[in-house]
């Protein structure tokens, strides 16, 4: 439902955005500003594998995990993705997302939401545990074959 209501509302605000704004910016500014976030997107959208592959590699010869370099790269990604979206908001939260402040309390927020419950169960069972002679040489052979016996 959330997201449903998302996508009514954020074409609106961006309607509101537009008729207010662009009255304040006029028709070329609004055009300029279009074009320029549209361009700004595509620019850091074909950046961003250089630099994602960059990052891991440094991550990886620190002895680092790479997942923060690889989650800081999709958020880039994302924020790239809504500068080439046509709108004001889009393109203020794609502006946002270019904020290393701003994506690490993205990421902590998406981890802590995402991350599992504690589990209270505990399985309990049992073994034996097997003596060191010589294994029963029949114990691997297959049962025979239930076709072989027909009438």
């Amino acid at each position: 439902m959330p997201i449903l209501l998302a996508f009514l509302a954020i074409p609106l605000l961006e309607i509101v955005l537009f008729v207010q704004l662009g009255g304040a910016l006029g028709v070329l500014g609004t055009l300029l500003e279009i074009f320029a976030s549209g361009a700004l997107g595509v620019f850091l959208m074909r950046l961003e594998p250089y630099r994602n592959s960059t990052d891991i590699r440094a991550a990886l010869a620190a002895d680092r995990s790479p997942a923060s370099p690889m989650a800081h790269s999709a958020l880039r990604m994302i924020g790239a993705l809504l500068l080439v979206v046509p709108g004001f908001f889009t393109d203020a939260l794609g502006l946002l997302l270019l904020v290393p402040a701003i994506r690490m309390i993205a990421l902590r927020r998406i981890v802590v939401q995402t991350r599992p419950a504690p589990r209270d169960d505990i399985i309990d069972g049992d073994y034996t545990a097997e003596s060191d002679a010589a294994p029963d040489p029949d114990r691997n052979r297959l049962p025979p074959d239930p076709r072989q016996y027909r009438d």
